[in-house]
């Protein structure tokens, strides 16, 4: 339901150092890897950390250096670790070094960890709205979403242009039950990003299940506008379009999401229960079996399924589905196996 930012790392210190400052040839090596650093030449650039550090271990900037360049390697545990010497060599280093390891962590999946890093940080700093954002992100994951609240709402303070907070935390008030908030900060994000897909399509998401369908068909066309190559939009579009009897509608956008994603298990489904309203039973079997090839788990496929096999008199065959759907946490299956199949 939120948006998934991607973790932007963190540049290097940029900041050559004096020859007079410290000890000589430790001081080059340090140059010489920022060097190598903003060349994207990132091996080099940690040998050339390296070489400072054993020529001078007090050159404390070149572990925060060497960290980031093994964070941009995918070295995540040793970036966290000479982010750590960084730190507990200066308590008094900026929100920087913290968020640093922070996204260290997190991409480690030591939420954790990440998260009282980024609380750190927003602490030493409050206007580091990222790190107000990713411990409101992790919050969210965590299920706190009072917390997540108050982590997007820093984070909005900071940077009240932020449409990613907005949209996190819309998504978090729905989750709260708050539907008039999660409704205005979903517009917000659109209002500060016109091309927010996920967010047109929460919104309308949200707006169907308060029985407002021609607001949810307003922004999943909002959604299709600003990116009409993504298929769920056309499947959620799709889904309004249903509940509003428009079964030609319906049909054309479950087509059209097939035809962007041949693969969308989602897309099948949805079209196989548009094909059993129709009454064109066979077809809707055709869709199940397919969205099921795709997704072996998918429970709710399996109910719809055994619904059409039941509407051709495959009573058992029916049955099988329902258990199977059962099985994968479709409890609503156990009315038709007591309905129908005992």
């Amino acid at each position: 339901m939120r948006i998934i930012s991607l973790l932007v790392f963190t540049a290097i210190s940029g900041l050559t150092l004096s020859l007079s400052a410290q000890n000589e040839q430790a001081v080059e090596a340090y140059n010489q890897g920022i060097t190598f650093f903003n060349t994207k030449n990132i091996k080099e650039a940690i040998n050339s950390f390296d070489k400072a550090i054993s020529l001078d271990s007090t050159l404390n900037q070149a572990y925060f250096n060497r960290g980031v360049a093994k964070a941009e390697q995918n070295d995540f545990a040793g970036a966290v670790a000479d982010y750590s010497k960084f730190i507990a060599r200066d308590k008094s280093v900026s929100d920087r070094a913290y968020f640093s390891r922070a996204q260290a962590y997190y991409l480690m999946q030591k939420k954790d960890e990440a998260l009282a890093d980024y609380l750190e940080a927003g602490k030493r700093n409050a206007e580091n709205y990222d790190a107000h954002y990713y411990a409101g992100g992790i919050y969210f994951e965590k299920g706190a979403y009072s917390d997540a609240i108050r982590l997007f709402t820093q984070a909005i303070t900071s940077k009240n242009d932020f449409a990613e907070a907005y949209h996190d935390r819309g998504s978090a008030k729905q989750k709260s039950g708050d539907t008039q908030g999660a409704i205005a900060d979903y517009r917000e994000a659109t209002r500060l990003r016109p091309n927010l897909v996920q967010a047109y399509n929460n919104l309308g998401s949200l707006l169907r299940t308060t029985g407002d369908l021609q607001g949810a068909l307003v922004e999943f066309g909002y959604a299709i506008k600003a990116d009409s190559k993504q298929s769920q939009s056309y499947v959620k579009r799709g889904r309004v379009k249903f509940d509003m009897q428009d079964f030609e509608g319906a049909l054309a956008d479950f087509n059209k999401a097939i035809e962007l994603n041949p693969r969308d298990a989602y897309a099948y489904n949805n079209r196989g229960c548009l094909k059993n309203k129709l009454r064109d039973f066979q077809g809707a079997i055709e869709d199940f079996d397919k969205a099921l090839s795709l997704d072996p788990n998918y429970g709710y496929a399996y109910m719809n399924r055994g619904i059409a096999k039941e509407n051709v008199n495959d009573v058992p065959g029916a049955c099988k589905d329902w258990n199977e759907a059962t099985l994968n946490g479709v409890d609503i299956a156990k009315q038709f196996i007591d309905s129908d199949c005992n």
